[in-house]
């Protein structure tokens, strides 16, 4: 019996159990359900064609296919969580910064940076931060929130910062900031000045006018410099204002990782230029590996090794954040909880154990995987000859097709690779060239290996997807499974 969004009934109902899966379907369509040896009595909607002219409720003792218990497609959304949809102890990590936000011991300016994988959860914590401020201390806080992906396209993310800073003190609801309003959207424009700086040596492309070209360019850049200087003292007092008024400001600066690396070294140096002023709190979620893969695109004219490329990177987030804030990978409880909280009561039941062994420890990755399964398994059981696939298998792909999309891509290419990752967890191959040779000839064999070797044992889940897998029974079908995910017919 399953959830659908078709025409329903209101019914109460009382049957036998005599299954643990019904047991564990039951509890979780209705908590308040009476459940007792033998009987089970709830009320609760479901599609007519799961009840009897009695209307008395009918439960199969046996699970249905993945694929039939899927007919009420519920997926999960990618945005970020709020306090009260906290499932992963994102508590500890707002709690703290929190404390920090609102001391009155605490001095500004002050950065802190919320960092951690994609898809590790950064957003939620900015996301909670921002909720708890706004419903504990409403008027304390400037809450400016600043989306750096959505402005990638200006040559100058600073201005689109410092609109989003307007607005929102146009949106106070005391009205306490008009006159600041006004300057700060004189600071924006005044910033485009700087633009200036990409076209004066235009059209100086003789030698003999080389020096005019020199002398133009250093008389504007100090030009420019001295009106940063200036904009920038006008800002700090701008802020002062919002103090004197009983606020600070704290700016929420998200999706950074979506940006290109050198914008995001850009954009750091653009709030410490200009937000690095009393008054003003910044919040950030960022990616340490992206801030290292800006520093070495910026820097790659230098010469510099991996390691000295590192140690930029470094000096970077310290110059720029005062507290690193690096976020906690989830352990096997957490994801755990994670997919009994949103799989399917089928996908559990059946599949609870694989889950938990294959996922990586990443929310976005997870909620990725169930949507991917609860999409593509409605699509089997909805398609005639795709039926008697074996799930375990579709779960496996599922996986493999999100967490490790490369090797996926080799997949696709030559569904072989699943039989070769078989051969090679169970022990049954030699990971070497000429073990491939051997056991496929030379061609499939040199082939084989330089698809798998940029993956076997580098990624942990590998193993546990393929140590009890059965492609090798299923060899005949393999195309028929990749069907499924983008691959071709046999």
């Amino acid at each position: 019996m399953v959830l659908t969004d078709e025409p329903a009934l209101h019914t109460s109902a009382a049957a036998g159990v005599a299954d643990p899966w019904v047991r564990r379907l039951v509890s979780r369509l209705d908590r308040s359900a009476v459940v007792e040896p033998g009987r089970v009595c709830l009320k609760v909607t479901v599609p007519t064609r799961y009840v009897d002219p009695t209307r008395m409720l009918i439960f199969s003792t046996v699970p249905p296919t993945i694929g039939r218990a899927m007919t009420g497609l519920a997926v999960l959304s990618d945005a970020p969580v709020r306090c009260d949809e906290d499932q992963l102890r994102f508590d500890r990590y707002v709690e703290p910064i929190l404390s920090l936000l609102t001391s009155p011991t605490s001095t500004t300016p002050f950065t802190v940076g919320v960092l951690g994988e994609w898809g590790s959860g950064k957003s939620s914590v900015l996301t909670m931060v921002d909720q708890r401020l706004g419903e504990e201390s409403p008027d304390a806080f400037v809450r400016v929130h600043f989306n750096p992906w959505v402005y990638r396209n200006e040559p100058n993310l600073l201005v689109p910062l410092l609109h989003a800073f307007q607005e929102t003190l146009l949106a106070d609801r005391k009205k306490r900031f008009a006159q600041t309003v006004t300057r700060v959207a004189s600071v924006a424009g005044t910033l485009t000045a700087d633009a200036l700086l990409t076209t004066l040596t235009a059209g100086f492309l003789t030698m003999d006018k080389y020096d005019q070209a020199v002398e133009r360019y250093v008389a504007q850049r100090s030009q420019v410099e001295s009106q940063l200087r200036n904009l920038r003292n006008l800002l700090r007092d701008e802020v002062a204002g919002i103090r004197r008024q009983g606020a600070q400001v704290v700016f929420f600066i998200d999706d950074i990782d979506r940006c290109e690396p050198d914008q995001i070294v850009d954009l750091l140096e653009s709030v410490k230029l200009f937000l690095d002023v009393p008054g003003v709190f910044v919040l950030m979620a960022i990616s340490k590996e992206l801030v290292d893969r800006g520093v070495a695109i910026k820097y790659q004219g230098f010469g510099l090794d991996p390691d000295g490329m590192m140690d930029i990177g470094d000096e970077y987030l310290e110059k720029m954040i005062q507290l690193p804030l690096y976020l906690l990978p989830l352990d096997a409880r957490s994801v755990r909880q994670l997919v009994e909280a949103h799989a399917h009561p089928d996908l559990l039941a059946r599949h609870g154990d694989l889950l938990q062994a294959v996922l990586r420890p990443n929310p976005r990755k997870i909620k990725r995987v169930l949507n991917f399964l609860t999409v593509t398994t409605a699509i089997v059981a909805g398609t005639p000859g795709l039926d008697e696939l074996h799930d375990d298998l579709v779960v496996r792909l599922a996986v493999l097709r999100v967490q490790v999309p490369r090797l996926f891509s080799a997949v696709l290419t030559d569904p072989r690779v699943l039989l070769v990752l078989e051969c090679l967890y169970r022990d049954r191959l030699e990971f070497t060239e000429d073990g491939f040779r051997s056991r496929y000839g030379d061609d499939s064999g040199a082939l084989l290996y330089r698809a798998v070797a940029p993956h076997y044992r580098r990624h942990p889940e590998l193993k546990e997807i393929f140590d009890a897998s059965t492609f090798a029974e299923e060899h005949d079908r393999i195309h028929d499974y990749l069907t499924l995910f983008g691959g071709r017919a046999a």
